[in-house]
């Protein structure tokens, strides 16, 4: 039984008659009626009625009509499937983010890959920007985000993701007496606890340079310095995407600089690397997100 048999006797039903049939097909009758009674010399039952006025369809024939628009139907969708999971985002994307991403991003693409991507996964990793770097320039990740920074080196690749604001982080009692900004007096006058990517970061304005520098407890676990910093023991400057859960508790509180001191925000990929549809799906989710995070005010 061949495909283009069941498609010529759907149109031999619809028209009613096989000169007409025939016409609409482009082919001969002949060539047709033989390709019909081969069909019913396979299936063993005849299939068609011929009347003086055309043909009509036998109870056989009806039911191969019935079966034969589910069979066409599927085979109609078999280009428009093919060529969206082929536009679709697939496989596998190895995603590196540093630690002060993972709040704001790792839950968000998970839920977002699970409902818009089922055949992607997403598989996350966080480590310090440095460890991403390494890995993805030996392709043991796919993409990576984080701060922008002197780890962004030549074998990588960078796409703007968007930025941060860095803020003065304390507890409520920590942070008595300053008003609007964090002045360079005010960050002097307060022991601080700065990761060495955030401690770069300040030292790259003139005005805290050598507040940066200062004596401090530098310490290369963000977690731990959120974790003297809820205590009260230390303030430091910290993202607001990372601080957003705390400022909204209550369990911190934040000035921000003037001018505003912000981080840029990068997805690297290894130089050279052409980017899947699932990677650069992964970057536009990430930009998106990013920007919900804009601090208010």
């Amino acid at each position: 039984m061949e495909l283009r048999q069941i498609q010529y006797f759907t149109v031999i039903v619809r028209e009613g008659s096989f000169s007409r049939a025939a016409r609409k097909l482009h082919i001969g009758q002949p060539a047709l009626s033989k390709q019909i009674k081969a069909l019913e010399r396979e299936l063993g039952v005849d299939l068609l009625v011929r009347l003086p006025e055309g043909v009509r369809p036998t109870p056989a024939g009806s039911r191969l009509d019935e079966l034969a628009a589910t069979l066409l139907g599927y085979v109609d969708d078999i280009g428009p499937a093919v060529r969206e999971a082929a536009a679709a985002p697939a496989g596998t994307v190895r995603l590196g983010l540093s630690p002060s991403l993972v709040p704001a991003l790792a839950g968000h693409l998970e839920q977002r890959f699970a409902a818009g991507f089922p055949h992607t996964k997403l598989e996350i990793v966080e480590a310090l920007p440095m460890f991403l770097a390494d890995w993805l320039a030996e392709d043991r990740l796919d993409l990576g985000v984080f701060t922008l920074s002197s780890y962004a080196t030549r074998q990588l690749s960078l796409v703007d993701v968007g930025s941060d604001e860095m803020l003065l982080a304390g507890t409520p009692a920590a942070l008595a007496g300053i008003s609007e900004h964090a002045t360079p007096d005010a960050v002097r006058s307060r022991r601080l606890a700065l990761t060495p990517g955030f401690r770069e970061l300040l030292a790259g304005r003139p005005e805290f340079a050598s507040l940066a520098q200062q004596d401090g407890s530098g310490i290369d676990s963000l977690h731990l310095v959120r974790d003297l910093v809820q205590r009260g023991e230390y303030c430091s400057v910290l993202p607001y995407t990372f601080l957003r859960a705390d400022l909204e508790s209550g369990a911190l509180s934040a000035v921000g600089f003037s001018p505003v001191l912000e981080r840029e925000l990068v997805a690297a990929t290894r130089a050279g690397r052409r980017l899947s549809p699932a990677v650069r799906s992964v970057v536009e989710l990430v930009r998106s997100r990013l920007a919900e995070f804009r601090r208010p005010g």
